[in-house]
């Protein structure tokens, strides 16, 4: 099994290190209590959650549960196309920011939404070190890229 470094171990912690940066925006901030919209923020920010969490579910799933937060495959991983995959190729990253994103403006927390929209660039960028990884392991991860053409949000990302 490859080093720390080798499976890209540095963007794990660059990870946690964002996931830590917008747990604390998520609960050590004040919420927005006053303007308009907000029932609607609330409304979207839920829908995003439950949606997110279902698509997360659902990728994480058909790897049998056997997922890693390192952008190199593990030695029991397996190309999954399928489910979700049909529309982007990083379905479990998409998740992730649906589910910061939505709790941040459930809980009414600008500060948390912003970390959330900062999800969005990291993800774009270790997934372009996770797909040539990928390509690297799967040959049918280049076919699957052209087919597959976004990475996190269909038609946008």
């Amino acid at each position: 099994m490859a080093g720390f470094t080798e499976r890209g171990g540095w963007w794990v912690v660059a990870q946690f290190a964002l996931f830590a940066l917008y747990a604390g925006a998520l609960v050590a901030t004040e919420p927005v209590s006053e303007g308009v919209g907000l029932g609607f923020a609330r409304a979207v920010g839920l829908v995003l959650a439950v949606l997110g969490a279902g698509v997360g579910a659902w990728a994480v799933a058909l790897h049998r549960f056997r997922v890693s937060p390192f952008p190199a495959p593990g030695d029991e991983a397996s190309l999954v196309t399928g489910g979700p995959y049909r529309w982007v190729r990083h379905p479990i990253y998409s998740a992730v920011i649906a589910v910061a994103l939505g709790a941040a403006l459930w809980g009414l927390r600008p500060a948390a939404v912003l970390v959330a929209v900062a999800f969005v660039p990291f993800f774009m960028a270790k997934t372009g070190h996770e797909e040539a990884l990928l390509e690297e392991r799967y040959p049918a991860y280049r076919d699957y890229r052209s087919r597959v053409r976004w990475r996190l949000v269909p038609g946008l990302l």
